[in-house]
């Protein structure tokens, strides 16, 4: 290792914006704006992406929608239809991901 002999330096400056790259996620980081930690997390794994997506949606549509005057809207059919649309594609995304976790079935076998 080697010793820092000598006078110090000077005029020491400091990077107040960087990025800094773990191999799977990238770490954005303005320590102007944030001195405590990153601003933007950025995940470069790109499996989970649309199971993400697909839950967020299903979290949009189960939000209710308000009128201007503050009174609740209806839910009304197509918002159910797209509402389980949403979900049947959630699940099926999941159980592709996460085979292991697909519930097991209850009941009689068929006959063949």
């Amino acid at each position: 290792m080697k010793e820092n002999r000598g006078r110090p330096k000077e005029n020491v400056e400091k990077r107040m914006k960087f990025t800094v790259d773990y191999g799977d996620s990238r770490w954005h980081y303005d320590l102007n704006k944030y001195p405590r930690g990153p601003y933007l997390v950025e995940q470069l794994d790109t499996t989970y992406d649309k199971l993400e997506k697909l839950y967020y949606k299903l979290e949009k549509l189960k939000e209710p929608k308000y009128h201007e005057n503050g009174r609740k809207k209806r839910i009304t059919k197509d918002c159910k239809k797209k509402m389980e649309l949403v979900e049947k594609k959630y699940w099926t995304e999941h159980y592709r991901l996460f085979p292991n976790e697909r519930p097991k079935r209850r009941g009689r076998k068929p006959i063949k």
